[in-house]
């Protein structure tokens, strides 16, 4: 059997390679490129030696083409490593996993680059999906949990909530020594504006006193909507005193 002189073997490997190669001087225009190279980029190797790495390179991603080039050539880094985007001769674009390396001459001149890349547009793409649809998951996650927290006509805290608070506050103030206060207010004769005007009136009538309310209050001062046309107060370390303060600021605001 005939064996193989290593000058015979590296081309036999350049041009047998899987991986696309492609070699360029030191101001970015190919000089050589192997048969996967022109599969990927669809170039001849005629057409590939016309080319520099810009005209390969989507317009938007040229900017960091740029800066990883000159970062190689300036002999500040002899290799890197980098996930980046190719534009095909069609103009398609894909996403590629890409090694490069600085290819120097006896005295140490920069002769060129080297680099070496595979084809990972699907995987790319995939990772892409699965962040969107784990981005839209968690987004309807935090929806539904401030669907179960919130009353969906005011956008308030619902009655579970509010027990809640009211079950914190006690302990707090059992803690502390420091009061809070507690008080419910209800429109009179609200089933009359629904039998007179119809139920989306007396929405828009719900709607617009819970923005009043939430504009009298203090900011540690918390409101929701208790149920129907009632809503609960809770006052935050404040005395009887100061609490009807504040529930008479919030019924004056409604006159």
């Amino acid at each position: 059997m005939k064996s193989l002189k290593l000058e015979d073997l590296y081309p036999r490997i350049f041009f047998s390679a899987v991986v696309a190669i492609g070699v360029t001087n030191s101001e970015g225009k190919y000089i050589i490129v192997n048969p996967t190279w022109c599969e990927l980029l669809g170039y001849s190797e005629e057409e590939a030696k016309k080319l520099t790495v810009n005209d390969v390179t989507p317009i938007e991603d040229q900017d960091s083409s740029i800066v990883s080039f000159e970062f190689l050539v300036s002999e500040k880094g002899r290799s890197l490593r980098k996930k980046r985007r190719y534009q095909r001769k069609d103009g398609s674009v894909f996403w590629a996993d890409l090694h490069v390396s600085t290819l120097y001459d006896d005295s140490g001149r920069v002769l060129g680059l080297l680099g070496v890349f595979v084809n990972i547009d699907k995987q790319v793409k995939a990772e892409m999906v699965q962040r969107e649809l784990y981005s839209s998951l968690e987004s309807l996650n935090l929806d539904l949990q401030k669907l179960a927290r919130t009353d969906p006509l005011t956008g308030l805290y619902n009655r579970r909530v509010l027990e809640e608070l009211i079950e914190g506050e006690s302990t707090r103030s059992e803690r502390t020594k420091r009061g809070f206060g507690i008080a419910i207010a209800d429109i009179d004769n609200f089933k009359q504006i629904n039998d007179t005007y119809g139920h989306d009136c007396g929405d828009k009538v719900l709607i617009e006193l819970a923005k009043i309310f939430m504009a009298e209050i203090r900011s540690s001062d918390m409101m929701g909507r208790w149920g129907g046309e009632e809503f609960l107060f809770i006052f935050t370390e404040t005395s009887c005193h100061g609490a009807l303060k504040v529930i008479e600021r919030i019924r004056r605001s409604e006159e």
